[in-house]
């Protein structure tokens, strides 16, 4: 059921439209009767120079207060915490059982925390970093839906007059009761991005971020790819099928006009822009860590030079690596033989990854392992997994030898917390 009603020009639109209508006059109304229910808010922005981010997603609730709505972090599970208040959301109009509320003035701070995080970032308690920035000179874009989703754009500028697109998505929050949360007990033997810690069951507990597996997971190709290598991007993706050992993953076409971010699609996107590398981004329910959003983007810029089949062979690589973290895979720059995507490497071990993912070859033994262990729930034997280490742990840099023990040393601090592409 859609909660969420919108308005253009005082006329209300028609909820049960299968297509999204982007309005002039971005007001949403929210039903009385839905005030101290729960929804889902996520949260991306693109700046250029710094490229695109996401933004920690939350469960929240409405509590009116006079004139305006209060929204509430109700992400919290530890009791006795008070719910903070994200946002101050003017009440514009009222009717019988329905208030119409200004999104674009209410929404005015980014939250700088990530949606995809680690306890090597933050620790494994809920620290409740306050790190935000405001935004200036807002202007709405849209507002449209997007099956039960509202999805309200917003253009803006930051303190220092950089301007910045910001993408809201809210819906009610459901989450999906077959889904099976994945507990990361900690970073010591492989990696995911894990759910900021929650407290539960007497303790803190943080889940990996992860598809639920019980549907197909689709990933459109942006149609910005260029023919030439679409083949190698598609090849990129289905690897982890062979990772799997199911047909998981699919590869579909995006329409021309969508692009990353969508509501909609999980979409590789082709960019040429400077502001973006390589590299994805998730966003995920904030409580069981299922993935509901992954954007990826590949800057051509980064494949070496060479003929055609070399260029494809590194995109198979680089797609495959960047589609690792779009299910929630983290880096493993473990020295020693190839044994995973999620690790750089020279150019000659890149071609031959390449090469071998172009002819179906089994996934390297570290991707099979753990995908199927976090997403299947298979056996995991710790005794042949290969070793793992990841950002931010010590001494854990790609081609830089290191002593065996300081790849499973975390605890760094959120200062010392670097991109991951």
């Amino acid at each position: 059921m859609r909660l969420l009603c919108l308005f253009a020009a005082g006329v209300l639109v028609a909820t049960s439209a299968s297509v999204p209508q982007a309005l002039g006059i971005p007001t949403a109304t929210l039903k009385d009767a839905e005030l101290g229910e729960r929804f889902l808010l996520q949260v991306s922005y693109e700046q250029g120079s710094i490229g695109f981010n996401t933004s920690r997603s939350r469960v929240v609730t409405f509590e009116r207060d006079g004139a305006v709505l209060h929204m509430l972090d109700a992400s919290n599970t530890r009791g006795g915490d008070s719910a903070g208040i994200l946002a101050t959301i003017p009440i514009r109009t009222e009717t019988h059982g329905t208030l119409g509320v200004d999104l674009n003035e209410g929404f005015d701070t980014i939250d700088r925390e990530e949606d995809r995080t680690g306890e090597d970032y933050y620790g494994r308690i809920d620290r409740h970093d306050a790190r935000s920035f405001r935004l200036f000179e807002r202007k709405p874009v849209s507002i449209s839906y997007h099956e039960s989703t509202l999805v309200f754009d917003q253009e803006a500028r930051t303190k220092d007059g950089q301007p910045i697109v910001v993408h809201y998505y809210l819906s009610s929050y459901h989450p999906r009761p077959d889904f099976r949360p994945f507990e990361m007990e900690n970073l010591r033997r492989f990696g995911f991005y894990e759910t900021y810690p929650q407290w539960r069951y007497g303790r803190w507990v943080l889940y990996a971020m992860k598809f639920d597996p019980h549907k197909p997971i689709v990933f459109a190709l942006s149609s910005a790819i260029p023919e030439r290598y679409r083949s190698a991007v598609r090849d990129g993706v289905l690897y982890w099928n062979q990772a799997l050992g199911t047909s998981a993953l699919r590869v579909i076409d995006a329409p021309p006009v969508v692009r990353a971010p969508s509501p909609d699609y999980n979409v590789i996107q082709w960019v040429t822009s400077g502001a973006f590398a390589s590299t994805s981004y998730v966003q995920s329910d904030p409580l069981t860590g299922e993935i509901l959003h992954a954007h990826v983007f590949i800057l051509p810029e980064t494949m070496a030079d060479g003929d055609l089949q070399q260029q494809n062979d590194h995109l198979r690589y680089i797609a495959a690596h960047e589609v690792g973290h779009a299910l929630g895979l983290r880096h493993n720059f473990a020295p020693g033989e190839a044994s995973t995507v999620m690790s750089y490497f020279k150019l000659p071990q890149i071609l031959q990854i390449g090469r071998n993912i172009r002819a179906g070859a089994p996934a390297l033994p570290y991707d099979t392992a753990i995908v199927q262990h976090v997403y299947l729930g298979a056996p995991l034997d710790i005794d042949m997994l290969p070793p793992f280490c990841t950002d931010s742990q010590r001494g854990c840099v790609p081609f830089r030898s290191m002593k065996e023990s300081d790849g499973i040393r975390g605890g760094a601090s959120a200062d010392a917390k670097g991109s991951e592409n």
